[in-house]
């Protein structure tokens, strides 16, 4: 009978002394995620407020140069580039209407990114095979131009939703279609709606009419490889004719080919 109750002493005494070690264990672990997560945060609220700056930066400044211009002057040192800022007032509204209308038809009613232009986009690259299409914004394409670089990495990605939530937020509509006509690309060294009236019709951009506009509109999808002018282009032919259509459905009974004869601008739309 002893030896039982030494033998339950013994086991006693090694559960007592497992049980503080785990519990010590726990009490460390507890500690160190509490430590980790504290961290984790202050990072977090460093790294939010840091982009917060940027985009408030943004409400009433213009950058000298997008982060893609910057790339591009590093890569060509002795390419010279062509960029000037306008407002929005002083930008034809054919062109703000017809941007929208080739880039981002729901602009004006999605909250920075548009989930259903991302599932569109990723069902055709699937059908072809490879990536064709991008479900991109005009809100998204902003933030790339204006604050990323060229690499493509998940980090990124994220930075870009990120971007794009707090321009929504902070920015509004006009002010992101404004930055975006005046940072967009529209050919090797040529940025901004301004540069690109100058550069391709001799005129500024608030007296583009619908034609001109809609033709600097197509060349967006690839700034680099085409001109407004190209009508042998299929491609070309195939962005006009969606833009057309998006700008004037059906329904408006506006024939695309009667277009070309419209002087006066259309009403400006002010719809956040």
């Amino acid at each position: 009978m002893k030896r039982f109750w030494k033998i339950l002493k013994i086991i006693y005494k090694v559960l007592n002394q497992v049980f503080r070690l785990v519990l010590l264990a726990f009490i460390l672990y507890s500690i160190a995620f509490s430590l980790a997560c504290t961290y984790g945060a202050w990072k977090l609220y460093n790294y939010g407020t840091a982009l917060l700056k940027e985009v408030e930066d943004l409400k009433y400044t213009q950058p000298v140069q997008s982060a893609f211009m910057e790339d591009l002057r590093k890569a060509s040192p002795n390419l010279e580039i062509k960029h000037r800022f306008v407002p929005l007032d002083s930008i034809s509204s054919y062109l703000q209407k017809a941007v929208i209308a080739g880039e981002d038809a729901g602009f004006y009613f999605h909250p920075g990114f548009d989930v259903r232009a991302i599932a569109e986009a990723l069902d055709a690259n699937q059908k072809r095979n490879k990536t064709v299409f991008g479900g991109s914004t005009i809100t998204q394409q902003l933030a790339k131009n204006i604050f990323l670089s060229n690499e493509r990495s998940w980090e990124r990605k994220f930075r870009e939703f990120a971007y794009a939530l707090l321009m929504e937020k902070y920015l509004g509509k006009d002010r992101i279609l404004e930055l975006y006509l005046n940072y967009a690309q529209w050919g090797q060294n040529i940025f901004g709606c301004e540069a690109a009236a100058q550069q391709y019709y001799k005129k500024p951009c608030a007296k583009l009419n619908v034609d001109q506009s809609v033709n600097l509109a197509a060349m967006l999808a690839s700034p680099g490889k085409h001109h407004p002018e190209m009508r042998e282009s299929r491609f070309m032919r195939e962005r006009r004719n969606m833009i057309y259509r998006n700008m004037f459905p059906p329904k408006d009974s506006l024939l695309v080919d009667s277009l070309k004869s419209l002087t006066e601008p259309l009403p400006k739309e002010n719809a956040e």
